[in-house]
């Protein structure tokens, strides 16, 4: 081959000697070899290090998008995904197709038949929407006990707190987009 390629992933993980070493590879580069970095936290990675390096920002796919990927997956598999389920499976995937993929092939592994909105909902400890718009009228109406008694009944049924509160934060962001611009 003519290039000789070094996929670094983490990079921001090597430590400040590490780093120092790389520069000096950097700066006089031999003519056959090429470095990927890969990281998710660019800032900790040394300004000296960016300076002498092409920089690709890769972006989160919308969740529209990401659905009509895994449903030519799901159909290339022979997987029957309903569309609410396959809502939920591009959702949870945040932007991101290869964790979208992983949550799909978990889907498909997990049913026996067709992949319905239950079957993610308890694969992703998520809570059911009706549930939860009653934990947050409880919230906002400040009846602590009843929404402490409704979360342990939504965690006893298998939803992850922590997705909840997720949940909570981002039904918030979108009713507080939806009272400041109807359309």
């Amino acid at each position: 081959a003519r290039y000789k390629v070094y996929i670094i992933d983490e990079v921001h993980m090597l430590s400040d000697k590490a780093f120092n070493a790389l520069l000096k590879t950097l700066e006089e580069p031999p003519e056959h070899v090429k470095f990927i970095f890969a990281t998710t936290e660019i800032r900790k990675v040394p300004v000296t290090v960016l300076s002498r390096c092409q920089r690709f920002d890769l972006r989160r796919i919308a969740a529209g998008e990401l659905a009509a990927y895994f449903e030519k997956i799901a159909a290339a598999e022979g997987a029957k995904v309903t569309p609410g389920a396959m809502a939920m499976i591009a959702r949870a995937a945040d932007g991101s197709a290869r964790d979208g993929l992983s949550l799909l092939d978990q889907a498909i592994a997990l049913s026996h038949g067709e992949i319905d909105a239950g079957l993610v909902r308890d694969m992703l400890g998520l809570a059911d929407r009706t549930q939860l718009i009653d934990l947050y009228d409880d919230v906002l109406r400040g009846k602590a006990a009843e929404a402490l008694q409704r979360l342990n009944s939504m965690h006893q049924a298998g939803a992850d707190p922590a997705i909840v509160l997720q949940d909570m934060l981002e039904l918030t962001h979108w009713l507080t987009r939806a009272k400041i611009s109807p359309d």
